[in-house]
Formats: C-alpha cells, sequence, structure tokens
C-alpha cells in the first residue's frame, strides 16, 4: 500500500470524538428506544388504554387493549385519530383537546362514551418523541363506568329527594351558617312569602319568635356540632308581616349539595293550638257548669247530698213504696258532742269529724240507700224496700241504726292542719243520737216523716245521748 492510500485510509485525528460522540448518541437512542418498547409492554400487561399520535394527530402506536373501547388494527397507524376514534361519543370535544395538548403542551381531560355504552376518561399528555424536536400527545383511557352509573344514581337519588321535598306536606327549610338556602312550596306559602328568592340569603334567626329564639339557637348549634338529630317540639315562627305561627319544627344535620347543612322540617299548627285552646276554654266552662250544679245538690264540704236531693229522693221512695207495698225508713242523726270539739279546737277540727262521719255513714248503708248533710252536724239516712211486713222493716231499720250507732262511736283520730303550723292530731270519741221512723206509699207528706224522725232524735238525746229511739205513730195515722 502506497503512502497516499495509506494516509487516505487512516482515521482524521479531527473526526475521532466526533464519531465517539455519534456512537454515544445512538447508544442513547437505542436505550431510549429500549426503555419505549418496555414501557409499552409494561402498559400492554398492566391492561391500560393508550394510543399515542404524532404532531399531525396521525396514530403512531396503540395498546391492544384499545379495542376494549373502539376496534383498531394495525393497519390503523398512520391514520388521523380523529377517524379511528369518530364512533366515541364526545370524539370532537377529544379531538380539539389532543389539538390543544399539542399547540401548548398543557395536559387535559376528556370524557367519552363508546358504542357499548361504556364511559372512559381520556387523559391527554404531551409526548416526546426520542431524538426528535417534534411532539406528539399520548392517550390513555380509564374506564370510569361504574364512577358514572355511581354518579347517575346519586343525581337521580339527589333528583328524588328534592322532588320529595319540594312535594312534602311538611315546610322544609335547608339552613347552612344560620341563613335560608333552600325553601320547598309549603314553606314559603307558610311564611307569607311571594316567592322563594324572598327568603333565601336570609338569616333564618328572623322567623323565629324573640322569646323561642335562645333556645332555638342551642339546639341547631347541638345539631352542627354533634351531627344529631333534634327531636321533635313546639315553638313559634313569625311571617314575613310578623304574624305569630305556632309550629311543631325537627332539626337533622345532612348533606346538601356536597356540604354540610341543616334541614329543619315543621308544620304550622296554630289552627290546632287554636282549636285545642278552645276545646280546653269548653271543658273548662263545662267542668266549672258541673262543680256549680254538683254545688247546688251537694253538701261542699262532705260532698252528700244536701236537702234538695233529699226531698226529691224521698218522693221517688214514697211513691215506689205504693207500687211494691215496701216500707221504707228516715233516721236522724244529731252528733253528741260536737259543740265541745269546735269550741276546743276550732272550726277545723270540726270539719275534719264531719268528713269522717260521712265517710263512716256512706260505708254502713246499701248502694241504693240515700246519706244526706240535713245541717250543722245534723245528718239523714234514708232506707228504701225494706219489707212489706212493718215488724221485719222495724227490725231491719233499728239493726242498721244500731250498726251507725256502733261505727260513730268509735274513736276518731283527727288530723287537722293549721295555717302556717305544723299538723295537729287530735283523739276524740263521737257518739250520736239517732232518731228513726217508718213510711209507706205516699200517702205521708216527707215533711211529716222528717218530724217524726227529728222528734225521735230529740227523744233519743233526753234519754242519755248514744241510742237509737223509735218513732211510734198515733193509733189511726198513716
Amino acid at each position: 500500500m502506497d503512502s497516499q492510500a495509506a494516509l487516505q485510509d487512516a482515521p482524521n485525528a479531527g473526526d475521532e470524538p466526533l464519531t465517539h460522540t455519534r456512537a454515544a448518541l445512538r447508544t442513547a437512542e437505542q436505550s431510549l428506544a429500549d426503555l419505549q418498547n418496555d414501557i409499552s409492554h409494561l402498559l400492554d400487561a398492566s391492561g391500560v388504554l393508550g394510543l399515542v399520535v404524532d404532531p399531525q394527530m396521525r396514530i403512531l402506536r396503540f395498546t391492544p387493549n384499545v379495542n376494549l373501547m373502539v376496534s383498531l388494527t394495525s393497519l390503523d397507524v398512520g391514520r388521523p385519530v380523529g377517524n379511528a376514534l369518530a364512533h366515541l361519543s364526545g370524539c370532537d370535544d377529544l379531538m380539539r383537546a389532543v389539538q390543544s395538548v399539542l399547540d401548548t403542551c398543557v395536559p387535559e381531560d376528556v370524557e367519552v362514551q363508546s358504542v357499548a355504552g361504556q364511559w372512559w376518561e381520556a387523559r391527554i399528555r404531551p409526548h416526546h418523541q426520542a431524538g426528535r424536536l417534534q411532539h406528539g400527545a399520548a392517550l390513555t383511557f380509564v374506564d370510569m363506568s361504574t364512577l358514572k352509573q355511581t354518579q347517575m344514581l346519586l343525581r337521580a337519588s339527589e333528583a328524588r329527594y328534592q322532588a320529595l321535598v319540594d312535594w312534602s306536606p311538611e315546610a322544609i327549610n335547608i339552613l347552612r351558617h344560620g341563613v335560608f338556602i333552600y325553601v320547598n312550596p309549603v314553606s314559603v306559602k307558610a311564611y307569607g312569602a311571594t316567592s322563594a328568592q324572598a327568603l333565601l340569603g336570609t338569616p333564618s334567626r328572623d322567623r323565629v319568635h324573640p322569646d323561642d329564639l335562645p333556645a332555638a339557637l342551642d339546639r341547631l348549634a347541638h345539631v352542627t356540632r354533634h351531627r344529631a338529630d333534634a327531636p321533635r317540639v313546639e315553638m313559634r315562627f313569625l311571617r314575613l308581616d310578623g304574624a305569630v305561627m305556632d309550629v311543631e319544627a325537627q332539626a337533622t344535620s345532612i348533606d346538601y349539595e356536597g356540604e354540610p347543612a341543616i334541614q329543619v322540617a315543621w308544620r304550622d299548627i296554630t289552627r290546632q293550638k287554636s282549636v285545642e285552646a278552645q276545646h280546653l276554654h269548653n271543658h273548662a266552662r263545662i267542668q266549672m257548669a258541673d262543680e256549680v250544679l254538683h254545688l247546688a245538690f251537694h253538701d261542699e264540704l262532705t260532698k252528700l247530698p244536701n236537702r234538695r236531693v233529699l226531698n226529691d229522693r224521698m218522693r221517688q221512695a214514697m211513691l215506689s213504696s205504693k207500687r211494691s207495698a215496701c216500707f221504707g225508713a228516715l233516721m236522724f242523726l244529731d252528733l253528741d258532742n260536737f259543740k265541745y270539739l269546735n269550741d276546743t279546737y276550732g272550726h277545723a277540727a270540726g270539719d275534719v269529724l264531719l268528713i269522717e262521719v260521712a265517710r263512716r255513714l256512706k260505708d254502713c248503708v246499701r248502694e241504693t240507700d240515700t246519706v244526706a248533710r240535713f245541717g250543722g252536724d245534723e245528718f239523714v239516712v234514708m232506707l228504701g224496700q225494706l219489707s212489706t211486713d212493718r215488724a221485719a222493716s222495724i227490725q231491719q231499720a233499728l239493726g242498721l241504726a244500731e250498726k251507725i250507732r256502733l261505727a260513730l262511736a268509735q274513736p276518731h283520730q283527727l288530723t287537722v292542719l293549721g295555717e302556717g303550723a305544723p299538723a295537729a292530731s287530735i283523739a276524740h270519741v263521737c257518739t250520736s243520737s239517732i232518731g228513726l221512723a217508718l213510711f209507706i206509699n205516699d200517702d205521708t207528706r216527707h215533711d211529716d216523716v222528717l218530724k217524726w224522725a227529728d222528734t225521735a232524735m230529740y227523744h233519743a238525746k233526753k234519754a242519755g245521748r248514744n241510742r237509737v229511739h223509735l218513732h211510734e205513730p198515733v193509733v189511726g195515722a198513716g
């Protein structure tokens, strides 16, 4: 080989660094290509749906899993991506987003839907080609059908809830930070507003009666702090014209439009309260009338029938006696040492004794018999339907009179309540003098029978008290 040829074949000393640089660059490019290839295989293996487009929006490559969304083959490489994805709903928005990423290198996300109805989120990111100044875009698709379905169900649920609230027979308010953010039609009408706008954004406290406001604010604070329900209570709200409404209200913590809020459900019970008040008023009037009527026919202290009732029942007993031919009897009782009790311990002690005597008398007689207070310490007992035989009737009446005498003679333990003083316990023995008179049919006036029994009682007192005396009619009298 001549020297010229050797000179031509020998490497130029000045080109040696450039050769090494080119070799290093080729090695780096190959390494990057291998890395991209590895990433592509990794994406394929992980099931990621993705494709890459060049600056002209032509398909460079795609993962096989893209076919889960849209059908692509190797023949689609080099095709405009818009044509390949034309069957996707939302494709136009997707293409605009891809062009924007190519122009600005700013990532964008777009939702699209396949023909099969699946929803996908397309995530578009800049993609730089290895060793090139030009760049493309990488599109990855994430299946969000389940999320979309959940969102749709949530929206449907919210729509149903909204419909239920809108058409609820109760007034519904939703508050946040103490301000109305929702009022349903019933609430608008109840407040006397022309529209919901008259209430929205206004403080809810303005619609609460001032006297009920502290308790209402405490309840709302409790609901907010503990995310708990507040039980239904009665309170007063104010209409826009200042009129007061009686309401039943209940508060609960909810999430409204993604943020915590308080829902207040309430109903106007003003009319109901008015009816109840009228009912109570009428009941009080009826009760008062009953009490007046009772006082007209009963002794206020002992609650026993008074003379008016006694006279009426005696007339009835005499008429009954005429029909049945049975004798009746009348007892006139006087307490023997009542004055001593009153003089020694006062009228309060005497009243307690009279009440106790009335109780013992009622315990001694039948349900059909009558016990009446005649006045002061005098009582009358009327017995009806004894026997058709006079002697047998006398024995029955005397037996009951003796039972009464013994019952009243039992010691009394009287508890007397004094004004501003402790209760006093008084032991007292009270005997009685009893006059007894029989009657039959209605030939005799009841006033005469009372006089007979009264006279017989005085005979019992003259004879020593604490005894029973029978009136004996004059021969030939009824």
